[in-house]
């Protein structure tokens, strides 16, 4: 069996790169409908497409706070508590 802090590093390099993955995926989302704003012609689904493109930014940072609460956890080994149960 491998050493506790082997499968740490490893599940914080999990939760980095699921983190990472999302990240480029709405900025690559954020990208799309920006230029389906620029292509479209109907006033509505410009607007549309400029709040669900601020929306998608904005949800960014919270992603990043959520990571760094998944890694403090752990850290702590809280998940390796929660499996002996």
């Amino acid at each position: 069996m491998r050493p506790k802090s082997i499968d740490r590093r490893e599940e914080k390099r999990a939760a980095v790169r699921s983190v990472v993955l999302n990240t480029l995926l709405q900025l690559m989302t954020v990208g799309a409908l920006l230029y389906l704003r620029s292509v479209v012609q109907a006033d509505w689904l410009r607007s549309l497409a400029l709040f669900l493109a601020v929306i998608d930014l904005v949800i960014i940072p919270f992603t990043f706070a959520a990571l760094w609460q998944r890694v403090r956890e752990i850290e702590k080994g809280e998940l390796d508590e929660a499996r002996k149960y």
